[in-house]
């Protein structure tokens, strides 16, 4: 959420200036008026970040945290970010029944085809994701990320990185633009 807080800042100081002019009020109707908040749904003139959002798979136990993923897609929508989602089409590390908390031994899924259902479909694989053509990039929560992104549940300490998110880490760093989680 810091992420998106960062990206929309200069929207929310540029609308609260722009409703502080009081030689404007007069020519508008009370119910026109601009304010602080109409930054955040769009109306502002210039065009918003663009944010790459990094799925781990679908669920809180095996793959992204549904809420996590959900609040930062509204918060993004509201800066008036212009968002892509992408993930690793790679298997998932295990598939759990999240009715039971239990690994479901005979299923096996990617986390690809699993993140899409967040995206509603319009996903993109990991590989193709660039720093050059994005602003920022958001990493939600989920033990896909310590499953799926990484080795972390299995092996700790001396955990290996998905080699295309450690690409993406690298290349948002050396850029000097925001990661969030």
């Amino acid at each position: 959420m810091a992420a998106a807080r960062t990206l929309v800042a200069p929207r929310l100081a540029a609308a609260s200036t722009f409703a502080s002019l009081h030689c404007l009020r007069p020519l508008l109707p009370s119910r026109l008026a601009p304010s602080p908040r109409a930054a955040l749904h769009g109306s502002a003139p210039r065009p918003g970040p663009r944010v790459a959002l990094v799925l781990s798979g679908c669920g809180v136990y095996d793959g992204t945290e549904l809420h996590e993923a959900s609040a930062v897609l509204v918060h993004l929508s509201r800066g008036g970010a212009e968002v892509q989602i992408f993930a690793p089409d790679v298997p998932q590390m295990h598939v759990i029944d999240h009715t039971k908390g239990q690994p479901s031994e005979s299923e096996s899924r990617n986390v690809l085809t699993e993140s899409a259902r967040i995206a509603r479909g319009k996903i993109t694989d990991l590989a193709q994701l660039s720093a050059a053509n994005h602003d920022a990039a958001i990493f939600p929560g989920g033990f896909g990320a310590a499953k799926n992104l990484s080795t972390f549940a299995v092996d700790g300490k001396d955990c290996k990185v998905n080699r295309d998110v450690e690409r993406v880490l690298k290349e948002f760093h050396t850029a000097g633009k925001p990661i969030g989680k």
